[in-house]
Formats: structure tokens, sequence, C-alpha cells
């Protein structure tokens, strides 16, 4: 039994708490972040709130949330996750759920060695209304990135109509080209935030990336907050570089 915090209240993941009408439920009209804490602390808890507010405006969800920080440390006190993944949960009925739970870690040697990817099978509309929006209209993500974890990749890699590399299923994708760290520019992509901490770290230049620049590049690394940087190819330089500075950054609390 897992505690969760809902609506200004602590309870067991047991209870029924939300309307069978919420249209969150009914729709997938909400939206959510997905975080880490790393010893029981959010790390940039204000980034991932700001986002899910900015996306509450564009869609007209109230959302109005008390301190977060002191919920999700005790949520992480009671379920004993000290390395946790955090969910923030808001329905358009306005619902706020939280949740934490033991984080399920990637292989180390996807870590060591690089992991693989595969192109999810057909193109995305970068100008699609939930680009770019973490929403709970998610099941297309959800299926694509299942089919790539049962042929053993960490992610599927979405392709815009022209050809272009956007993003994976859930994470942001950076390239080492010619020396240079190069990531997908916005609009098109979600403004993931170690998406943003890496580009607070390095050097990166946003463009327009083809997909045929992947397989020629001399680096590729995916970006999330539970996975943090996840080399594609053997980690070179640059991509060991940006992964000791995360890890710094996010220890260093």
């Amino acid at each position: 039994m897992t505690t969760l915090w809902l609506n200004g209240g602590f309870h067991t993941d047991e209870a029924p708490l939300i309307p069978a009408t919420d249209r969150g439920f009914l729709h997938g009209r909400g939206l959510f972040e997905t975080l880490r804490a790393y010893g029981g602390v959010p790390f940039r808890l204000k980034d991932h709130v700001d986002r899910l507010a900015a996306s509450a405006l564009h869609f007209k969800i109230a959302f109005k949330p008390p301190p977060l920080e002191p919920v999700i440390r005790e949520l992480c006190l009671r379920n004993q996750c000290e390395d946790a993944s955090v969910r923030i949960t808001a329905s358009a009925d306005g619902h706020l759920l939280v949740t934490a739970r033991k984080r399920k870690a990637l292989p180390d040697a996807w870590y060591e060695k690089g992991a693989e990817v595969m192109v999810a099978p057909w193109r995305r509309d970068p100008r699609a209304p939930l680009v770019g929006h973490k929403t709970l209209n998610y099941w297309e993500g959800i299926i694509t990135h299942e089919e790539a974890v049962e042929r053993g990749c960490a992610d599927a890699l979405y392709v815009g109509l022209r050809g272009e590399l956007l993003e994976g299923c859930v994470t942001n994708v950076f390239l080492v080209v010619k020396g240079k760290l190069v990531t997908p520019a916005l609009p098109g992509v979600l403004p993931g935030v170690t998406r943003k901490v890496v580009m607070e770290l390095a050097k990166v230049k946003e463009r327009r990336v083809r997909l045929k620049e992947l397989w020629k590049a001399d680096e590729a690394f995916l970006t999330n907050s539970l996975i943090e940087v996840l080399p594609i190819t053997r980690p070179g330089v640059l991509t060991r570089r940006v992964m000791e500075a995360y890890r710094a950054a996010t220890r260093a609390r």
C-alpha cells in the first residue's frame, strides 16, 4: 500500500477519491509532470510546476497548487523512497494528485556502452495541438514507448513530416555534430526540464535536425528527469562531460 496526496490530504492508493465523472478520467483532459527526488528532495521542482502552469493557462485549466516541496518530501518519507519518481497530475476538473514511488533504474550497461533507440513507425505533425505539452491524453506515446522497450530500446524517436528529428516518446535528444552539441529547436518538441539544465551546463545550438544526422553523429544522448543523461552511442568525451556535470548538479544540494 502506497501513500499519495490528493486535493490537500494524504491517503492510501486504495481509497476511491476521484469522481468517475472527472474529465481527466473520461477524456484525458488534464496535465502531468514527472520529476525525480534525490534523497527525498525534488530536483528543479519550480521548473516543473512552472511548465505545468504554462500548459494549464494554454488549455484554460485552473491550476493553483499549494507549496509542493513539503508534500513531496513527506511522500518520499512515508513511502520509503529516497530515489523517487514523483508525478504531479492536474485534471481539468480541478483535482490535484501527487505520487512518489521508488524509481526503476535503467541498466548500468546502457550508461557505459550506450542504449539502442528505434524510430517511431509514423510521422508526427509538430504543429499538432498537444505537442509540447504533457497531457493525460498520452496513450499514443505510451504504446509507442512500450514497443520500443519490447525491442530492447530505451525509447522511440519521433520524426516530423519533413524528415526532421523531433524527440523521443519520453525524452529529448541531443547530438554531437562536428564537435558541436545540437538539439531540435522549439516549437515541436517538449521544453524538457532536463533539456533546460543541459543547456545551462553546456553550449548547445538549437536548430532543425535531420534524422539522417543522428546516424552520422559523433555522439548522441537522450535526456529526461528520471534517466538524466543517457548515451545512445558509446559515450564520447562531450557526452561524458555532460553526464558528469548533470549528476553533480543533482547531488550538490
